[in-house]
């Protein structure tokens, strides 16, 4: 009894070492924070560790705020001191920089202007556009994609003949008509085939599982700002409905700045029962009466989903096809045709266009003989490391067509009279 007790008192006294040393052989910087490690009376809950040393971990990320930063920098930047303060040896990467991370900026105002990023969860395109416009659902990228949108203006024709059977365009303006939404990206390459887009002046976006912060904030800028109704696919399940949800509904992740048009195309119970389509067990219902109820589900639909599932992918491609085209034409999604007065734009850009490429036809012969006659200069490898020198962003050929432009110029100049 004794011995056992003694036994038992060692435990106690050395347990707190011996985790220390193990969390030693595990991560190396362990070492380096042993003596705060072993006189803490109380571990932090992660949390607190998080909001602890959140602000430190994103400036250090983001290099004291001047620049973007991935919430996976920032997770980083954080984890090791969170794992010492709150005496654990793990933490999550979802789990930060789905939770703690936006639970942190959600709550603290002077975080809300941090420019934190995340990666791309599905992709965004245009049917028609000149240069297969395919925008991956990221922060930077739709970021980008937007300011061109709302920065477009039509280029002058002779920078764009290539592209002369083409009005040039960016966004929904003049171009499509409606977004639609399918939570899962395997079905694109049907949707090229069919030319489904194309069909419908329909632009597609694509994610895999519920939809991310970039989707929303595109969907709520193009659909809000332009009126587009946004066209809804999911799988006829609890998820499939959070999703249809997310999309339309501020949470603490993001805040809709405008009411959309959120048009559910299905799956549906109806729709299931009409295709025959084939079910699956489930074994997980958490969240179902709430999350389906609260997104239009009924309560035939609820009772359903209690016990099965049904997948998009339970259709055929050609059922799939039908299914969703006589869903666009059930909500009326028709080509676009710009107005009279852009259509009398495109028309004469079109002729402005066509007598260019006759011009150029005309002068490409000549241009050529005359290429073949210029000498090209000895040193020019040398003029060209010059010039990346002055300009370290420039690629070779950019510094190639620079110092061409540069002596071009440089030969039709007039000497000046004195």
């Amino acid at each position: 009894m004794e011995s056992s007790a003694i036994i038992k008192g060692i435990h106690k006294v050395t347990g707190k070492w011996c985790k220390q040393r193990k969390r030693e052989e595990r991560v190396a910087s362990a070492r380096l924070n042993r003596a705060s490690a072993m006189t803490r009376h109380r571990a932090m809950f992660i949390k607190d560790a998080a909001w602890l040393v959140m602000e430190q971990a994103y400036m250090k990320a983001s290099s004291n705020g001047t620049l973007p930063a991935h919430a996976r920098q920032i997770m980083y930047a954080a984890r090791g001191e969170i794992l010492q303060l709150a005496e654990q040896d793990c933490l999550k990467d979802n789990y930060f920089t789905q939770t703690l991370l936006p639970g942190y900026i959600d709550t603290h105002p002077e975080a809300q202007s941090w420019d934190v990023v995340y990666d791309a969860r599905g992709h965004f395109s245009e049917p028609h556009a000149s240069k297969g416009e395919i925008v991956p659902l990221g922060t930077i990228d739709v970021r980008r994609y937007l300011g061109k949108a709302q920065g477009h203006t039509v280029s002058e024709p002779e920078a764009r003949v290539s592209d002369g059977d083409t009005y040039p365009t960016c966004g929904p303006e003049n171009r499509f008509g409606a977004i639609m939404f399918i939570e899962k990206e395997g079905f694109l390459p049907l949707f090229e085939r069919v030319q489904l887009a194309e069909k419908y002046d329909l632009a597609i976006m694509s994610t895999k599982g519920v939809s991310n912060v970039a989707s929303r904030r595109l969907v709520d800028e193009l659909c809000g700002e332009h009126g587009l109704p946004l066209l809804v696919v999911h799988d006829f399940d609890v998820d499939g409905f959070k999703i249809l949800g997310s999309l339309h509904r501020s949470t603490r992740r993001y805040r809709f700045a405008h009411d959309i048009n959120v048009i559910d195309l299905g799956l549906r119970l109806e729709d299931v029962q009409h295709y025959e389509l084939e079910s699956e067990s489930v074994f997980r219902t958490r969240d179902l009466d709430g999350v389906a109820s609260k997104n239009g589900a009924t309560p035939e639909e609820i009772e359903f989903m209690r016990n099965e599932r049904v997948e998009l992918n339970a259709f055929g491609s050609a059922e799939l096809i039908e299914w969703l085209e006589s869903k666009l034409e059930e909500h009326g999604i028709a080509k676009v045709v710009p107005d009279e007065e852009t259509l009398a734009v495109a028309y004469r850009r079109f002729i402005e266009v066509r007598h260019l490429e006759n011009a150029i036809d005309r002068i490409s012969k000549d241009a050529r003989e005359q290429a073949q006659d210029v000498e090209v200069p000895e040193d020019l490898e040398s003029e060209i490391r010059e010039c990346i020198e002055e300009d370290p962003a420039l690629s070779w050929d950019k510094a190639l067509s620079r110092l061409v432009t540069e002596e071009d110029e440089e030969r039709h100049t007039e000497p000046s009279e004195k």
